[in-house]
Parts: structure tokens; C-alpha cells; sequence
């Protein structure tokens, strides 16, 4: 009886089940698109035009995604927390783990004279002759080692610019060199908030991203400093050394300069060709410049902790070296972790209710048409429209990340191609737009109009261009099954 009865209960369960089912709708084209719309018209409004915080953006648009999920498709919101949010969360929490480490290893390399240390060295290449490939490689260090390209523009960058107007340098040929150092680091660096979301978007390795982004982020920047190198031939005049002067000698005031200082980012940079796990080699990168602090610099391990938590709080006599000193903590990562955290739920949802799958069946049947180079193009475009919509980095990172992730796995293409892509068309594309919080803090920061700028900042749109040639002749488009060789030729 017992047995019968469980079997009645079963069915019901299961017919109860199927009704359910049955009053879900499939979602159409159109509707599928409303979303999209509807974030694209917020993000412009709120993110672009009155330059409002984009977590709350996407927190409204996730809101009306729910509702119309809810009201209109018929799923129930347990289904979509359940099934949708919370698979999608559980897969961005690498991510969010490395947010959350960074600023605390920002705060202990600040603190241990590691990346003042590197920006004093790197300060030391500027010469007369080969003012523009210096002040970009100077930047591009500074930018590596901080992992912020707007903190190396607002104090390197305004101080070469001194330095440029002063030699007789254009100033927009010199800002644009200043603009593509700057953002090579916010690229490449395992500790910029941007290389961390593009790997953990499309769900691989930080350093698997980094060593496939030198395909195209390397010919990118060469042949910047080569356009810049030519063009310095035509420059004539005296560099002033005052300002870069007045920093380095700031620097060596701080901190007790030791070649011990260069240990952790060596030691980080080795865990990663070995294939360390992330997480693991950025704590035992941050272990060693506590260790620093306490013994070269003898801060004490109160002010360690704080500087881990907070960020740096140096008070020099120098306003741009407090500036670049001053940054990094668990807190300065908050809002990076509230927009991810954000994007993913919009995403999750976007994906259990099919919405997504409908609209990537459109563009698989009308463009991509199962041809590698149309794939490529259409990521990379779907990542420049969305930076020149929403003027937010993160946004063209993520809306293509999330959109074309499946059709890379149906494609066999390699993760690390789809995160480069992103990378090549929304970190680096961003400050050429003018409406951007990018473009607009470059022009602000280095007093030269975005416009102006734009055509010499070259990196920033060779890197898509390089991507689309990759695509369309197969080179470094790596298969699944050919994992071993891609490392051999990247590394």
C-alpha cells in the first residue's frame, strides 16, 4: 500500500511538474531583446550621461529581467535563484576571490616599497632622444606593477607631460603614448580589476589570459613604440628634469630602496609559468611584502594590516606621489566586486530563461554562420559597441564575455581567445571613447582632448584589428586539443 501510494505521489509530483513546464513560454526574439534594450538605454542614461554607479544600473535592469521572467515566461523566482542566479554566482566566485585579494596585495606592495621601488627604477630610462618610447615604457611599468592605468596617468603621465611640453613634444602624440603605456598594464597586469573580470568571464586561468593576450597586446605595443620612435626623429630640444626629479626624490625619502624589494612580483611572475594556481601564488606574493614592510622598511605590523585593508596612507610633501601612494586595500575593491556581482546575476538570469540562447541563435544563423573569423568579428564588436553605449570597461567586458561563451565551447575554441578578445575590444577601446569615464579622466588628467589623442594611441585599436586578422586566418586560435602547443609558442 505504502509502495502504491509513493508511486501516486511520484506521478503527481510529476504532472504537477509538467504543468509547470507547460506554462512556461518560450521566449521569442523580440522579448529576448527587450532586456537588452532596456540595459542598453539605462547604461547609456545612467552610466554614460550621468556617470551613476553601473552596479546599480545592472541591479535595475536584473530587477526587470525578473520581471518579466516572472509575469510574462512563468518561471517562478525560486527557479531563477535556484537555476539560474546561484550556478552563475558559483562560477564568478573565482573572480570575486581574486578581487578581494588584489587590494590587499596592492596595500602590502605599496607599503613594502615593491611598486615605488619599480616606478624609480623605471623613471631612470627617460632620455632626450627617445623621449616618447620612454615615457610609454615608464608608464607601462608603472601601470604593470599597480595594475591601475588611471593612477600612473595621474601621476607619471602629468608629470611627462610637463616633461613633453617642455621638449617641444605635440602634446596629443605625447598623451597618446602616455594613454597606451598606461593601459598596457591595466591589460597585462595579474592584479588590474580588468584582466581579472575578462579570465574570470570567460571562466579561465588570469595567466592563461595574460600569456594569450601577447599575441595580440605585443605586436600592438611594438609597433606603437615604433610609430612613436619615427616620429621622435622630428623632435629637437632639452628635457626638464624637475618634476621627475621632484618624484624620484620623494621616492628615495619614503622608502629604503633594496633590490630585495623586486622579490615578490619575481616570485608571482615564476608561480604563474609554473602553472600555480592564481589565488595561491597572489598570497604568497602579498606574504613575502608583508614580510618586507616589516623588515626593510620597519613598518610596524599594525600599519601593514591597515595598509592591506585601506591602502596606502603616505603624506609626502608631493600631491602626485600621494596620489600614486595612496590607493589599493580590500576596500578599494568594493565597487569592482558589487558591478561583477551585479552583471552576473543579469547574465544567469539571461541565460536559464533562454533569452540569451534565442538571441545567440539569431547571430549564429544571420552573421556567424559557423565560420571562426565571423565569431571573432562579432565579439569584438559586440564589445566596442557595448564600450561606446555604456562608456563602462567593465560592461564590454562582460556583455560579451557572457553572450559568446557558448559558441566558443560549441566552436572548441580555447576560453583564453574569448577572454582576449574582450580585452583587445573593451579595456583598451574605452578611453579612445569621449563620453567614457575613461576618455573623459585621460583628457581631464592630461589636458588634451580625447579626440586628440585618440589617433596616437595606438595600441588601444590595433590590438581588435590584430584579433580580426587572427580570426579570419586562424592564427592563434587554439583548439581544445591543442593546449600543450599554445603554451609552448605563448610562453
Amino acid at each position: 500500500m505504502a509502495r502504491i501510494l509513493h508511486l501516486e505521489k511520484e506521478t503527481n509530483t510529476k504532472e504537477g511538474s509538467n504543468v509547470q513546464e507547460k506554462a512556461k513560454k518560450q521566449p521569442s526574439l523580440g522579448i529576448s531583446l527587450l532586456p537588452i534594450i532596456f540595459a542598453v538605454a539605462l547604461l547609456f542614461y545612467g552610466v554614460g550621461i550621468l556617470r551613476a554607479n553601473a552596479a546599480i544600473m545592472l541591479l535595475i535592469i536584473s530587477m526587470f529581467v525578473t520581471f518579466l521572467s516572472v509575469f510574462h515566461l512563468g518561471f517562478t523566482w525560486e527557479e531563477l535563484l535556484e537555476k539560474g542566479i546561484r550556478p552563475t554566482i558559483d562560477r564568478a566566485m573565482g573572480a570575486i576571490l581574486i578581487l578581494i585579494m588584489v587590494g590587499p596585495l596592492v596595500g602590502a606592495w605599496l607599503i613594502s616599497g615593491t611598486i615605488p621601488y619599480f616606478i624609480y627604477l623605471g623613471m631612470k630610462i627617460l632620455t632626450p632622444k627617445t623621449f616618447l618610447v620612454s615615457a610609454t615604457v615608464l608608464c607601462a611599468i608603472s601601470s604593470i606593477m599597480t595594475g591601475t592605468s588611471w593612477g600612473t596617468a595621474a601621476t607619471l603621465g602629468v608629470a611627462l607631460m610637463g616633461v613633453a611640453y617642455g621638449l617641444g613634444v605635440p602634446l596629443p602624440v605625447a598623451a597618446g603614448a602616455i594613454v597606451v603605456g598606461s593601459y598596457l598594464g591595466d591589460k597585462m597586469s595579474p592584479i588590474s580589476d580588468t584582466t581579472i573580470l575578462a579570465a574570470a568571464t570567460a571562466e579561465v586561468d588570469i595567466f592563461d589570459h595574460i600569456r594569450s593576450m601577447l599575441w595580440t597586446t605585443l605586436p600592438a605595443f611594438l609597433i606603437s613604440l615604433v610609430v612613436y620612435q619615427v616620429f621622435s626623429f622630428k623632435i629637437s630640444g632639452e628635457i626638464d628634469y624637475s618634476r621627475i626629479n621632484q618624484l624620484l626624490n620623494g621616492i628615495d625619502a619614503t622608502f629604503n630602496l633594496n633590490p630585495l624589494l623586486l622579490l615578490p612580483p619575481v616570485v608571482v611572475f615564476y608561480l604563474s609559468y609554473k602553472k600555480v594556481p592564481s589565488i595561491p601564488a597572489l598570497w604568497i606574493g602579498t606574504v613575502i611584502a608583508m614580510i618586507l614592510a616589516w623588515t626593510v622598511q620597519g613598518a610596524g605590523f599594525k600599519e601593514v594590516i591597515t595598509a592591506m585593508y585601506s591602502g596606502g596612507n603616505f603624506k609626502t610633501s608631493i600631491p602626485e606621489l600621494n596620489n600614486l601612494l595612496n590607493r589599493g586595500g580590500i576596500t578599494s575593491m568594493v565597487s569592482s566586486i558589487a558591478t561583477v556581482f551585479m552583471a552576473y546575476i543579469f547574465a544567469g538570469e539571461m541565460e536559464y530563461t533562454g533569452m540569451l540562447g534565442k538571441i545567440l541563435d539569431s547571430i549564429k544563423e544571420s552573421f556567424i554562420k559557423g565560420k571562426v573569423g565571423n565569431l571573432i568579428f562579432s565579439t569584438s564588436l559586440t564589445g566596442i559597441l557595448t564600450g561606446l553605449v555604456t562608456g563602462n570597461s567593465y560592461l564590454s567586458i562582460i556583455v560579451p564575455g557572457r553572450i559568446y561563451h557558448p559558441v566558443f565551447k560549441e566552436f572548441g575554441i580555447k576560453l583564453n581567445v574569448l577572454s582576449r578578445t574582450t580585452e583587445d575590444s573593451g579595456t583598451v577601446v574605452v578611453p579612445l571613447i569621449p563620453w567614457s569615464a575613461a576618455g573623459v579622466y585621460m583628457a581631464a588628467t592630461l589636458g588634451v582632448p580625447t579626440q586628440a589623442y585618440a589617433p596616437w594611441a595606438v595600441m588601444c585599436y590595433l590590438g581588435f584589428i590584430i584579433a580580426w586578422l587572427y580570426g579570419y586566418t586562424g592564427k592563434a586560435i587554439w583548439k581544445q586539443r591543442e593546449t600543450k602547443r599554445e603554451n609552448s609558442v605563448a610562453m
